[in-house]
């Protein structure tokens, strides 16, 4: 499998130098897109046909190929969002980022240097690597990509080296993600987020003030706090992704339950709604999956219907075992924990399941009155009906 990695670095020029190239290239990255739009046209060859020869009159031959596959790609992602009935638009860039490969761009990060393509030709920035980016210098250099920010020029290089696939020993920890509690697993091990809801609750509030005043200070101070939380929770997320990372062995499974939904399905009074869509699990997903990747950890998923609700001991499934937000007490066996802590350990339980089973149906479904279960399957996960749960009323 590849491992991949992303470092950025800051290029030491004004953005001023680089503005008209990311211009014309989120010109020619728009008029694609409106092409392939108007025409419900996706296909990368017929979008270069249609389009080629009217972008490179200001883009250089490469930065104009760059562009029709940024734009071939977004334009395949609205698309398919709108098979799935979701509601789409052409999509458009107010500053696209420019993609450089192997023929648009070179570095030698030795010499704190590299020479990118622009529509004035070649040109030459200085940079500085970091010490903690210099140990992917050995690893083979693939794309790049080109931001304009507030504070500056940076250049996103990714790397990239081969790793064998992780051997698995049959472990696996289920991981329960929440706002409460930003992770439960079930070796016992919880992640606090009562510090993060407090300082974000903090930060909307400010927020709120500050738009409410209006004045030319106010305005300033929104800007200083401009994505100040964002990175706030960034680092709450690599702090607990680590610290699960590094207290599991190699060869391990994690198990986390698939909530790529949860925000279009779920309903909730107004004050959980803001909650909900400031959570960033999505994130600390990500994150677990890369750090995971490099130490052999593989991750799973399994479906989400009823891990809140069913019984870690017994299987029984009822709204009522959940009696408050953190406990959890089974109204048929008695059983009675955290209530995270009982749905990590339905996550993980379902995944053994699942590979137990080797058949293709959902984990995690009742069984229904009749002699065949449901297959409601999830693209792309492992997943099997349980044996264990009773049927519903």
């Amino acid at each position: 499998m590849k491992l991949r990695r992303t470092i950025k670095l800051q290029l030491e020029c004004s953005p001023d130098t680089l503005k008209q190239t990311v211009e014309l290239y989120t010109k020619a990255f728009n008029a694609v897109c409106s092409a392939g739009w108007e025409d419900k046209d996706c296909n990368g060859v017929s979008l270069h046909h249609k389009t080629y020869q009217a972008v490179r009159e200001y883009l250089p031959a490469q930065l104009a190929v760059s562009s029709r596959m940024k734009a071939t790609e977004a334009l395949k992602s609205v698309i398919g969002r709108g098979a799935s009935k979701h509601k789409t638009s052409c999509p458009l860039s107010r500053t696209m980022a420019v993609r450089y490969d192997a023929r648009s761009y070179s570095a030698a990060l030795d010499k704190g240097e590299v020479s990118i393509l622009t529509v004035t030709g070649r040109k030459r920035f200085k940079v500085t690597v970091p010490e903690y980016f210099k140990r992917y210098l050995t690893w083979k250099r693939t794309t790049a990509d080109l931001f304009l920010r507030k504070s500056g020029v940076f250049l996103h290089i990714v790397f990239e080296k081969e790793i064998a696939d992780p051997v698995l020993t049959g472990n696996a920890v289920g991981i329960d993600r929440g706002i409460n509690q930003i992770a439960v697993t079930s070796e016992n091990k919880f992640y606090s987020g009562h510090a993060c809801k407090e300082i974000t609750g903090k930060y909307r509030a400010l927020r709120k003030r500050l738009q409410t005043c209006g004045s030319a200070s106010a305005k300033r101070h929104l800007k200083r706090l401009s994505a100040k939380e964002n990175r706030y929770r960034a680092d709450v997320n690599h702090c607990v992704s680590r610290s699960i990372v590094d207290q599991i062995p190699t060869g391990t499974v994690i198990v986390l339950e698939d909530l790529d939904s949860i925000r279009q399905t779920v309903r909730l009074r107004r004050k959980q709604r803001t909650l909900l869509h400031n959570w960033s699990f999505y994130q600390l997903q990500q994150f677990l999956i890369y750090k995971s990747a490099e130490k052999g950890i593989a991750v799973e998923f399994v479906d989400s219907r009823y891990t809140s609700q069913k019984c870690s001991v017994c299987g029984y499934i009822s709204r009522a075992n959940r009696t408050s937000q953190s406990s959890f007490q089974c109204k048929e066996c008695g059983f009675a924990i955290n209530a995270d802590l009982n749905a990590s350990r339905n996550i993980k339980q379902n995944y053994l399941t699942a590979i137990s089973c080797k058949v293709g149906a959902v984990v995690n479904q009742p069984i229904v009155a009749s002699d065949d279960a449901q297959h409601l399957l999830v693209p792309g996960r492992s997943s099997v009906t349980s044996p264990h749960l009773k049927a519903l009323a």
